[in-house]
Formats: C-alpha cells, structure tokens, sequence
C-alpha cells in the first residue's frame, strides 16, 4: 500500500513526502535494467529478458504500443521482437523517483533513446515516459511490470 501512495504523490506531483534511501540490493537491480537495456537497444534480447518475472501477473505495456502484453508467454516474444527494432543504440534516462518497500519497488523515469531502425540508416531519436514496478521473488527482484510512451508533451484537452 506504501508504494501505491508514493506512486500517486510522485505522479500527482506531490513534494511534501520523502522517500527513504533505496536499499542496495535495489539500486543494483537498477543499474543491471540499464545495463540489459542498452543491450536490448543493441539487439540482445537475453540480459533484459532475464530479469523479468516469469509470473502470470507480469504485464508489458511497450513503448512501441499495441496491446499489453500479460504473463510471460506474451512478453517474451515482444523483447524478442523489441530487439529487432534497434541497433546502434545509445541511451540516457533522468530518474524521476524510486522507491523500494518489503519486496514490492518502483521506478518512474524518462529515457532518451539514439538509435539506426531496421532498413534504415539515420540514427534517430526517441524519448520515452517509463514506470517499471518491480517484486522481490525468491530473493531477487524481478521487473513485474514495464509501461512506456512517448507522449512527453502535455496534451491539450478535447
């Protein structure tokens, strides 16, 4: 519940509550998603895709859009198909908040992505809105939930 309410004041813009330092094992978690990140945008599908939860309740809801993706069936064959869409890649991320309570964590965070399509020969950009949440399983945390989009302007109302 902890991380349910830090989750609304993050994205409500709340600054009043302050988030405890994350624990080691957590900050490690992140720093190895960046990395299997990278190697994802480079066409190596493999060190992202083992640190996801194999769980029924895993969700993937991909910067490239489409349905989301629910259990491990789904997602696994989209990282598959993620990966063929990049190469050449370099990237960046500005962390927004996380926070790491008993064995449920989050990150909110914004990605900046350089990279050559398939076919193509330009580098492009793409910048991308990200919430990961992430479980303690066994020991370890595992990425429980991935959403992304582009959609990094305000947009006006209809």
């Amino acid at each position: 519940m902890k991380i349910a309410a830090v989750v609304a004041c993050v994205l409500a813009g709340a600054t009043a509550y302050a988030l405890p330092p994350n624990p080691a094992d957590f900050e490690a978690m992140l720093a190895r998603v960046d990395a299997a990140q990278l190697e994802l945008q480079n066409g190596r599908a493999g060190p992202f895709k083992a640190l996801w939860s194999r769980a029924p309740d895993t969700t993937l809801s991909g910067g490239f859009g489409g349905r989301i993706e629910k259990g491990w069936d789904a997602i696994n064959p989209r990282l598959d198909w993620v990966a063929t869409q990049f190469s050449n890649a370099t990237h960046s991320r500005e962390r927004v908040a996380s926070s790491a309570s008993g064995d449920l964590a989050y990150v909110v965070q914004r990605e900046h992505i350089r990279f050559v399509p398939p076919g193509k020969t330009e580098t492009v950009a793409r910048d991308y809105r990200v919430t990961m949440i992430f479980r303690r399983e066994n020991g370890e945390w595992r990425l429980l939930h991935r959403q992304a989009d582009t959609n990094v302007t305000r947009q006006a109302g209809q």
